[in-house]
């Protein structure tokens, strides 16, 4: 699944009030899955204007609508551009350009980065402080919704997340409200270095 949503916006995150979790398992040098869901209220999808583009079943997504939500749950496996907007397959050059929703990039010897620019996502939230009234009512709304991203692999050589008592996988987990938190509370880059 191409996909910018495995770094969620924080405008989407809060003007959708979103719940989603992500899983990505690193198979090989240019090669990865990605598993999940992505879930939002119902009102807030068909406000939004949103379609089926939300959940391409073409790419290896599939829809569910009840009365109060829209689920999208996802499994695709393919290059490191195909389930990232910004893979870096092998032989291409490595950078960390914060202004992009994520990057997988082969470093060689069987090691992987994988790096998700989360704390842009708290940069996005300052510019909406600046209605307190709009603010209030989004806490209220985004109470109990998280957001979690797992990195697996043979084995996890750092993480800025929380590694797996076995080494072969990294977390990173927060409350949707968390991103209007103090800016020092609020959710890290998440960089993970694992082994296929």
């Amino acid at each position: 699944m191409r996909t910018a949503l495995i770094a969620l916006p924080a405008a989407l995150a809060l003007s959708a009030c979103i719940e989603a979790d992500f899983t990505l398992d690193v198979l090989g040098e240019d090669e990865a899955r990605i598993t999940g869901f992505i879930e939002m209220q119902r009102q807030m999808f068909e406000m939004a204007g949103a379609d089926d583009s939300f959940c391409p079943d073409d790419e290896g997504a599939s829809m569910t609508m009840t009365d109060t939500h829209v689920r999208c749950e996802f499994d695709t496996t393919g290059t490191f551009e195909e389930v990232m907007m910004d893979g870096v397959g092998p032989g291409e050059e490595v950078g960390a350009d914060e202004d992009t929703p994520g990057e997988i990039a082969y470093l060689g010897d069987g090691r992987v980065r994988v790096f998700l620019p989360l704390g842009m996502m708290g940069s996005e939230m300052d510019e909406m402080a600046e209605d307190p009234a709009m603010m209030e009512m989004m806490a209220q709304m985004m109470a109990g919704l998280s957001v979690s991203y797992t990195v697996r692999g043979r084995e996890i050589e750092s993480s800025t997340g929380e590694i797996s008592e076995d080494g072969t996988s990294a977390n990173i987990s927060f409350g949707v409200d968390d991103l209007m938190g103090p800016a020092e509370e609020r959710p890290v880059d998440f960089e993970t270095i694992v082994r296929y």
